[in-house]
């Protein structure tokens, strides 16, 4: 082996755990290289397979050594050895299921997984967590409070769920709990509803000016749900002032007024740059009718940000005239746009999007029930109308993804199932060449997705042959994924080929027979 120590490391960090092990039986150094990639990362460590059983057994031998349970003269265990170098820990609870096979009943006067995951705990002492799910309950067993002590100051990812009265030992003990949190926590998600407000609720921050009040390395919330007692007290004003770091938002439900939560964003989360609303009605399995955001709760929460890069709106949100009229504020520094949802405009009005925003990349507008949402041909080519040449765009030189139906378009050639006439003969294949000279200055782009999911075929819509004008895109060399399934194209077997000449980074093409039939790039 080189002595190159950052080449090894570079390697050996991208190889699995059993090839890691396959290493470390090599020779001396190779073990010494080796040994500490192995016990880095333990997230991956499984109940249900023989590296699970036998890292449970790695535990339970160093607890019963430690614990006189060994006879003969002690030596170190490898938990002992190796367990420093422990760095990233899995969800306790997986933890604790891992150890159960190990363990054994206090009649027996053995381990239980409790004792096996403290002595685990007490061995990676430089260890993180990667992520904990908690149910909060008022009174906790001493168990649960030890690992919570352990977890909390060394998590990164936090998934809360509490259902609240309104008291005032209820919000303290969130707080204390929450007060845990140290500068690992890089995610977290929250589901907090205060059901009645019975006292005041004096949540009053105690930390001086000078001190560091925030997570430092929170980057993503998720609000699962913000209810209308989300002012009770001082308790959401102590939690803003932790939030200054979070750059991705995710607000899943939220329920009437949303004034107080954007002057909230406002004052506080100065760093946001990406905001999810709603969610996907189909998915959920918790989505009901209440959960929907009407377009005036979106645009309110589009406010709260001095300038978004990315916005996702949901299926449970609404994305109408209000909403559009909020974004507008963000076009010079919105990079993404996907609107998933209820949209309550025409697709032609998100146009404005790509002629307005110079640093877009990605542009989706879709819903699952129809997949993309139609654009006109003519409105989508984008002529200015005093010269008859089309609008140059911002993006084109950034947009990388593409997601919309362009239809409008007559095509005389499908007499009997295109119900769209042309005004003058040959205007189809016109509007198809227009189109096709829009597309072509995307030189970026690395996926189109024309079609969808839906069981209707679209008629009105590009030939996508050759003789209607294709070989207009060839300076599309970027592009990797072309989606047109359900629409009734004329690719055949010369228009593949010339894909696959002309789009030398083309490995998939959806629906390319206008059906279920896909394309895939012979592997070299």
């Amino acid at each position: 082996m080189l002595d190159l120590p950052e080449l090894h490391g570079k390697v050996l960090q991208h190889l699995g755990r059993h090839d890691l092990t396959q290493c470390a039986q090599v020779n001396r150094q190779w073990h010494a290289r080796t040994i500490p990639h192995i016990w880095r990362d333990l997230t991956r460590v499984n109940s249900a397979d023989a590296g699970g059983k036998a890292f449970s057994r790695i535990v339970l031998e160093d607890y019963l050594q430690e614990n006189g349970h060994e006879e003969g003269p002690p030596q170190p265990s490898t938990l002992s050895k190796y367990g420093h170098l422990i760095r990233l820990l899995p969800n306790p609870r997986d933890l604790e299921i891992t150890l159960r096979s190990q363990a054994f009943t206090q009649q027996d006067n053995k381990p239980t997984e409790y004792d096996l995951l403290f002595q685990l705990f007490k061995r990676s002492p430089q260890a993180q967590v990667q992520y904990l799910r908690y149910v909060f309950k008022d009174l906790e067993s001493d168990n649960m409070n030890s690992v919570l002590a352990f977890t909390l100051p060394r998590l990164r990812r936090l998934v809360i769920q509490a259902s609240l009265q309104g008291t005032q030992s209820e919000f303290s003990r969130l707080k204390s709990l929450l007060d845990q949190c140290s500068t690992t926590l890089e995610s977290m998600d929250v589901d907090i509803n205060a059901l009645h407000v019975y006292e005041a609720v004096d949540m009053e921050d105690k930390t001086t000016e000078d001190e560091s009040i925030c997570w430092t390395s929170l980057k993503d919330l998720t609000l699962r749900h913000i209810p209308d007692t989300w002012d009770a007290g001082r308790m959401w004003s102590w939690m803003w002032k932790r939030l200054g770091r979070v750059e991705r938002l995710n607000v899943r439900k939220i329920d009437k007024s949303t004034s107080s939560f954007v002057q909230a964003m406002l004052a506080y989360m100065h760093n946001l740059q990406e905001i999810t609303i709603g969610k996907y009605g189909f998915f959920d399995l918790d989505t009901n009718p209440e959960d929907e955001m009407e377009d005036d709760v979106v645009a309110a929460l589009l406010s709260g940000c001095q300038g978004w890069k990315s916005v996702s709106v949901k299926s449970t949100a609404r994305f109408g005239k209000k909403s559009m009229n909020a974004l507008a504020r963000h076009y010079s520094t919105l990079e993404e746009l996907n609107v998933d949802g209820d949209y309550e405009i025409p697709i032609c009005d998100v146009i404005q999007v790509l002629r307005s925003c110079p640093h877009l990349h990605t542009l989706c507008y879709t819903d699952w029930s129809n997949g993309c949402s139609v654009v006109e041909g003519e409105t989508f080519v984008d002529l200015d109308p005093d010269t008859g040449l089309l609008k140059p765009w911002p993006c084109e030189g950034t947009l990388k993804v593409l997601e919309v139906k362009i239809a409008g378009i007559p095509r005389p050639d499908l007499e009997g199932e295109s119900f769209l006439l042309e005004a003058y003969p040959g205007q189809g294949r016109e509007i198809q060449s227009q189109v096709y000279d829009r597309l072509g200055r995307l030189t970026n782009l690395e996926m189109l997705r024309l079609g969808g999911q839906t069981s209707i075929p679209l008629y009105e819509c590009l030939e996508m042959s050759l003789e209607s004008g294709l070989d207009k895109l060839s300076g599309l060399k970027s592009l990797k994924i072309l989606n047109v399934g359900k629409l009734a194209t004329k690719i055949g077997t010369k228009e593949v080929q010339w894909m696959a000449e002309n789009w030398p980074k083309l490995s998939v093409i959806y629906g390319v027979d206008g059906r279920g039939k896909n394309w895939s790039r012979p592997q070299e």
